[in-house]
């Protein structure tokens, strides 16, 4: 009774439909990111140790191997609703209910006894371990479309500003509507029960996108049957490909970059700028809100001469910006126009970094006769979530080089040498995407 709905539009209504599960995907690994470790620290009151833990071996050691092992079983997957759309239509909605899960322990709000700790603990690692699993079938099922149904530069920029812009409605959400959620919820049914209905609202605001975007999604006959390569092989060819590998490098990079402005954002504002905790949101608008005024400008650039010269002037533009900001910038007001500088030519990078993996799929073809979205799509996500353990890596080098205190005045000199640090990783960052952006072949203007 469901198939009717599947492919119902096409245009671009069709790939607005599609793109609206951007919103989902960018909703749930926002709330993940933010509020995860926070409710069971502090509303759960689990032992943080356990949570670190729990979120390292969840989103660390776990994640890295479900990506790849979700991406080829979605490349083998041989069923009458294809290969991509079955994990959509019937894992959404148990990926719905595992999210609410994450938010309903056995135990919260008191101190846990011994025994209570190693039931949540275990508790956490089973729900979290499923929840992760099924999201990244649904999520890996739903992006793995994108290169399949939209094979021209024109119609794949289009539907990465689509993309782009429901994923920014998600990150938007997060920050701004969802503490209010919260604190509404919790006002009014407790701490415990409010957190339970947090689970709930968000569940559905996220998992719902993905089966709309059922309504602008088809999958082409001729490769749902076709498999994929072996296991063995698979990995073989997909580590030997030059063009993943050097696309691999540029995805790490940027994520990187945007990931260590992430942590370093409150130590910025506060130590750098003389602000508080309550500017960030001042000075981290701009890099939200502009992007979006500025993606059919990148759209434009990025058809007129590809996707791999978009990507390198926009990411020298955007570090360059940012250089500024750590060395120089010393007020909110500084701060916010280069934000917005930042969020303008950001644009450019969100955009072009949409069409590297479906260009390097699209190469895989022709070498292999296979299509293998899941594969590439499941190395990129481990990528990705790979930059989190450089930016830990790089907070530490930063705050330990400096001789930062916390909650203490920090010197000019410690400051000076935070700022210098963070432009150190930002160097090295930016060296190691001009050496990948120089040798990676595709990306290329069509003549």
């Amino acid at each position: 009774m469901f198939l009717p709905v599947i492919g119902r539009f096409d245009g671009r209504r069709g790939k607005i439909f599609y793109s609206l599960g951007a919103f989902g995907e960018s909703l749930i690994f926002a709330i993940i990111a933010t509020y995860l470790t926070y409710f069971y620290i502090e509303v759960v009151q689990l032992d943080p140790v356990l949570v670190g833990i729990g979120y390292m071996a969840a989103y660390g050691i776990w994640n890295s191997i479900n990506d790849m092992i979700a991406g080829y079983i979605s490349d083998r997957t041989k069923s009458r609703w294809g290969r991509r759309i079955p994990y959509i239509l019937f894992f959404s909605p148990l990926m719905i209910l595992l999210f609410i899960l994450v938010w309903t322990p056995p135990a919260v709000g008191q101190h846990l006894s011994n025994n209570e700790s190693l039931n949540v603990f275990g508790y956490f690692i089973l729900i979290v371990f499923s929840f992760e699993f099924i999201y990244t079938l649904v999520d890996v099922g739903w992006n793995a479309l994108f290169p399949e149904m939209y094979s021209g530069l024109e119609d794949r920029s289009e539907v990465a500003v689509y993309r782009q812009i429901f994923a920014t409605v998600g990150v938007i959400i997060t920050f701004i509507l969802v503490p209010q959620i919260i604190t509404q919820f919790t006002q009014n049914f407790g701490k415990f029960n409010g957190w339970m209905f947090v689970g709930l609202t968000i569940g559905f605001m996220g998992g719902l996108p993905f089966l709309l975007s059922l309504l602008g999604s088809r999958e082409k006959g001729e490769f749902t049957g076709k498999g994929s390569l072996p296991l063995k092989e698979t990995f073989l060819v997909t580590f030997k490909n030059k063009s993943f590998i050097t696309a691999a490098f540029l995805i790490l990079t940027t994520s990187w970059i945007w990931s260590v402005l992430e942590a370093m954002t409150p130590f910025i504002v506060q130590h750098f700028l003389g602000g508080t905790l309550a500017d960030i949101t001042i000075v981290g608008a701009p890099m939200i809100i502009f992007p979006i005024l500025f993606y059919p400008v990148w759209r434009k650039i990025c058809v007129k001469f590809g996707s791999r010269i978009t990507l390198a002037i926009s990411t020298i533009l955007m570090t360059s910006g940012l250089l500024i900001l750590t060395l120089w910038a010393d007020s909110i007001i500084e701060a916010v126009v280069l934000t917005a500088f930042f969020g303008a030519v950001n644009g450019g990078v969100q955009l072009s970094r949409e069409l590297l993996i479906p260009e390097v799929i699209d190469e895989d073809v022709l070498k292999t006769g296979f299509r293998r979205e899941g594969i590439y799509y499941g190395a990129r996500t481990f990528v990705d979530r790979f930059a989190l353990a450089l930016t830990g890596l790089s907070t530490a080098f930063i705050l330990g080089l400096s001789g930062y205190v916390a909650g203490e005045v920090q010197s000019s000199e410690i400051i000076w040498s935070m700022r210098s640090s963070t432009a150190i990783v930002i160097v090295i960052a930016l060296a190691t995407f001009l050496v990948a952006v120089k040798y990676y072949p595709l990306g290329k203007r069509k003549k």
